[in-house]
């Protein structure tokens, strides 16, 4: 659910001495400019896992929630199983010994799913997610061999899609979908505005309504290989899965052209029954962020 999380300090007027007391941090880093002795900013430290750091004009401290949370309860640095709404709490009661952390301003935030599969997420990624909004994927990583990842960068968030079994190694198949928020306006439109905020259950719910539109803009679609298509429409649709002829082939083309493309291919899509993985992973979503939500 909650993962990474980026709070801002415009006000250090109590972050800085908290930081700065050997009391509070075991080990501080600061710059020393050689020739003068100046300590300089910023300076750097960390609560477990939470990076926290003062600048000369404000701080931020940032990191993934559910890290922290298997972090103090196993000493692991992971995110694949799962984070309730319980589970946050706490993770955010832990962080709440720094000074007004929780009510500070947020300014970037991660949401994500981590849902199993009854095939290779690779596979998946690789094969059925093609698009989202009709462009294709920013940047395609492998993880060394660790599984498969796709990017899609926008103006206020990027959306991943990747194999979570492969990338630690799991004995099953687990897709992960998430969405990090890059600028404040999206979230803050869910009622989040501070850690406070990311307790209660409906601005999490409207949080998921903003995640799942995201899902929705996906173009995923089901294997093509041994239906029974007409072969005027497999023509189109091999045509129409193709993100070149969207951001290029249709690039000069009228705003009306472009959505009378994109309402014919989806209406392939029915005709055909194509859209069943899309389904099934839009279900095991909601069920997944139901889960975490109630427990």
């Amino acid at each position: 659910m909650i993962d990474f999380v980026r709070i801002h300090y415009g006000d250090k007027s109590e972050f800085e001495p908290y930081v700065d007391n050997p009391s509070n941090f075991k080990n501080l880093y600061k710059v020393l400019e050689s020739h003068s002795g100046e300590v300089l900013y910023p300076y750097r430290t960390k609560l477990k896992i939470m990076d926290i750091v003062v600048l000369e004009k404000g701080g931020y401290v940032k990191n993934s929630l559910h890290k922290l949370y298997n972090y103090i309860h196993f000493k692991e640095d992971q995110n694949h199983n799962d984070f309730t709404h319980t589970k946050l709490i706490e993770s955010i009661q832990y962080v709440s010994k720094v000074p007004n952390l929780t009510r500070t301003r947020l300014t970037q935030l991660e949401f994500g799913l981590n849902i199993r599969v009854d095939k290779p997420a690779e596979d998946i990624i690789k094969q059925n997610i093609l698009m989202h909004q009709y462009e294709n994927y920013t940047n395609n990583k492998r993880f060394d061999g660790k599984g498969e990842l796709k990017e899609f960068f926008h103006a206020n968030y990027l959306l991943k899609v990747y194999d979570k079994a492969k990338q630690y190694k799991l004995p099953y198949n687990v897709l992960r979908f998430e969405v990090k928020f890059t600028r404040r306006r999206d979230f803050n439109d869910a009622g989040i505005y501070n850690l406070e905020d990311l307790k209660d259950k409906e601005n999490l719910k409207s949080l998921f309504d903003i995640y799942m539109r995201r899902f929705d803009e996906l173009q995923i679609i089901d294997n093509l290989d041994n239906r029974n298509i007409d072969s005027a429409d497999f023509n189109k649709l091999i045509l129409y899965t193709n993100p070149k002829y969207w951001q290029e082939d249709l690039k000069l083309f009228s705003g009306q052209t472009r959505m009378r493309k994109r309402r014919e291919f989806n209406s392939l899509i029915q005709k055909y029954g194509l859209d069943s993985t899309k389904k099934q992973l839009r279900g095991l979503l909601a069920e997944k962020f139901n889960y975490l939500l109630n427990n």
